[in-house]
């Protein structure tokens, strides 16, 4: 099996693209800021079409990368870094056009940006030698495992927004952040709706990663520890959910829980990034 560096090096057009992709990512970042921190006209009159130009490039980049004969998405964290960008881009951008809301991109797309970027430094360094599968449920299993990551990213980082918001609220201090947020209902709602979306898409994973194992043992493995630290993470994030109607606690408490979700799965990642070049330890 070919390894993405090769096929990159010994095909220029997608190299190039594959630089173009990251340069778009942290150009739209960018936008996203100047129009937060400094309401610059600039920022608000592009931000928007170089969002949408952006996720159209990783999805053209991603499918001329899939296309090629011998290379398929897998378990790689160059693959996986890549995919948390595209997935925390489109579901903001599907936030942003039906909320009308647009204050909170610069935050998401500048994470985006970052797990972007160190793929494409991994592309140019490292060899890809991740584990390809085939199959519907191993595909599921692992499209949901990104999905459930990028909302666990996004409810952080709003769980984030919420407490400097509040805190400045509860100092009087009006400045920047209480001028451009949105305020804090709307802030709790799309926490939560992160938190159920993040518990769905967990949910998925582990019941694919389940019904996979027993259609192939050596996909994947449930007492390995990072397959136990899933499952306890999918129970944290569903025990959130009742959490605030059962046990009265209020948004801001969630929101030290959430963000410490977001702070462990993060540094897991970038862990494995360094110990294994898959998230199931297996040999290529």
């Amino acid at each position: 099996m070919n390894t993405m560096n090769n096929i990159l090096l010994s095909n220029l057009p997608l190299l190039v693209l594959n630089q173009i992709v990251s340069l778009l990512y942290v150009t739209t970042a960018f936008l996203y800021g100047a129009h937060f921190f400094k309401d610059t006209p600039l920022g608000k009159n592009y931000k928007q079409p170089l969002l949408a130009l952006t996720v159209f490039s990783h999805v053209l980049y991603l499918g001329l990368l899939t296309s090629m004969e011998g290379y398929r998405i897998s378990y790689s964290i160059v693959n996986m870094m890549t995919m948390v960008a595209l997935t925390l881009t489109i579901t903001y951008l599907f936030i942003e056009f039906t909320t009308k809301s647009d204050k909170t991109g610069f935050f998401v797309i500048s994470f985006a940006a970052g797990a972007q970027l160190i793929s494409s430094i991994l592309t140019a360094q490292t060899a890809s030698r991740g584990i390809t599968f085939s199959g519907v449920g191993i595909g599921v299993h692992l499209i949901s495992s990104i999905f459930g990551f990028s909302a666990i990213a996004i409810a952080g980082l709003y769980s984030i927004l919420y407490l400097l918001l509040f805190r400045q609220i509860q100092k009087n201090r009006f400045e920047l952040l209480f001028q451009r947020l949105p305020n804090l209902e709307v802030l709790e709602q799309l926490t939560m709706h992160a938190v159920a979306f993040g518990f769905l898409f967990l949910s998925i994973t582990l019941f694919a990663g389940i019904i996979e194992q027993r259609a192939s043992k050596e996909a994947i493995n449930l007492l390995e520890p990072r397959m136990i630290t899933l499952i306890i993470i999918w129970l944290l994030y569903g025990t959130s959910i009742f959490v605030k109607p059962i046990l009265g606690w209020d948004i801001k408490h969630m929101a030290y829980l959430l963000i410490i979700l977001f702070v462990f799965v993060t540094a897991l990642i970038v862990l494995m990034t360094f110990s294994s070049p898959t998230f199931h330890g297996i040999a290529f």
